[in-house]
């Protein structure tokens, strides 16, 4: 069963700074362009898994990544200064990319908000998106596909709170490793807030994602925070 506090605690947990290397890839209209030279390290390019999937880590936004390189990485027209929504009406300031491209939009709260860098958490929200965690969830992915993913049903929490639809338990599955430092959330589309199956699977509580109400919402992800670990201790 997943309470209120247990899912208030996972959303909260590691606002902290974390460490890898910024990679000098830009992604153009049309996939990765090209590769240049990292700042910090030349190994850390972008994985490209479709013409239009970029893979969030591994990729051009590490840990130690700051706002001047991403300025460089994508350009100042796609680099903007906002406060984020983080939930319940609380925001905290933070980067967004392709502000105005919500196929490419990310946001990124930082762990040193003045010099805004060391990324602490990145966002995706809306219904598609290049970016993704691996192994390959991302905006959109269906309740369906994370099952084939995690190869067993899992856990999320009920519909119609501040946390709708957050992943509480891989159950042990496949996506329990990969998937650690992210927070997936799923919504069925809104047609179906007002069916019998919907009111099945509300609030703050645990349920299945193979129970018989589930399937018939086909719920999908909308919203993806990822962490990035905590530095190792010195």
């Amino acid at each position: 069963m997943c309470t209120r506090i247990a899912v208030c605690a996972i959303i909260v947990a590691a606002l902290a700074p974390a460490g890898c290397s910024p990679n000098e890839t830009r992604p153009d209209a049309d996939g990765p362009s090209g590769t240049g030279r990292s700042a910090v390290s030349e190994t850390s390019a972008v994985t490209e898994t479709s013409a239009d999937t970029l893979l969030l880590v591994g990729g051009p936004i590490t840990r130690d990544s700051d706002e001047v390189a991403l300025r460089r990485i994508f350009g100042d027209a796609n680099v903007k200064q906002e406060r984020i929504q983080i939930g319940e009406g609380e925001t905290l300031p933070g980067t967004v990319l392709f502000p105005d491209d919500s196929t490419r939009q990310l946001m990124i709260l930082w762990s040193d908000t003045v010099r805004r860098r060391l990324p602490s958490r990145l966002i995706l929200r809306g219904e598609s998106s290049r970016w993704s965690v691996p192994p390959d969830i991302s905006l959109g992915t269906t309740l369906e596909r994370l099952e084939q993913l995690n190869g067993r049903p899992f856990e999320l929490a009920g519909f119609g709170w501040d946390y709708s639809g957050i992943v509480t338990d891989w159950r042990g599955g496949s996506l329990a490793a990969p998937a650690r430092n992210a927070y997936v959330y799923l919504l069925p589309p809104r047609s179906t807030y007002s069916t019998p199956a919907y009111a099945l699977v509300l609030g703050d509580k645990g349920y299945a994602s193979n129970l018989p109400a589930m399937r018939e919402l086909r719920p999908a992800v909308y919203q993806i925070f990822y962490d990035f670990p905590e530095r190792p201790d010195p």
